[in-house]
């Protein structure tokens, strides 16, 4: 596992700077996609979409690959605003590998532990990028994503379940 720093020559949408800030700390944030008019659809959309796969008996934490099954959840991950941005990262062919949303329940005690994302891509070269989109206000105390900058500089790291501070 090697990262291999990304940025096209003649970004359209990025500086300069934003590619050289993913390349050092591997995230770029914060990157606003959608006006909160837009924002409150999805969150609709989503609300009801959790609510059918509980009833059904799914964990919140399935949702994985939907976007072949759900237009809605299409629509998000084909969002030409999101592609555009990664397009500046990875050049003009963008291959929608994998979509997976974490609903994260309040009090249902649920965390993804510290991992590399390119552990889970089964890719000789890391020039992958994950996009992450927060459709609820995020804080420290709603477990917001956290990162540790220039970890993706490392080689790849022995998976370890991480365990709650108490």
């Amino acid at each position: 596992l090697k990262f291999i720093p990304l940025g096209t020559k003649e970004p359209n949408l990025l500086k300069r700077s934003n590619i050289n800030q993913y390349n050092e700390n591997g995230f770029l944030y914060p990157i606003k996609i959608f006006e909160e008019s837009e924002i409150i659809i999805i969150r609709d959309y989503f609300d009801d979409l959790l609510n059918k796969a509980l009833l059904a008996g799914w964990n919140s934490y399935e949702i994985i690959n939907w976007h072949k099954h759900c237009q809605g959840i299409y629509d998000i991950v084909t969002e030409s605003r999101i592609i555009d941005i990664i397009q500046d990262l990875l050049g003009e062919s963008v291959i929608l590998r994998h979509s997976h949303f974490f609903v994260k329940i309040p009090g249902d005690g649920k965390r993804v532990s510290w991992h590399q994302d390119a552990s889970y891509w089964p890719l000789s070269k890391s020039r992958v990028v994950s996009a992450w989109l927060a459709i609820d206000d995020v804080d420290s105390d709603n477990a917001a994503m956290k990162v540790i900058p220039g970890s993706h500089l490392k080689s790849q790291l022995p998976y370890q379940d991480s365990k709650e501070v108490e």
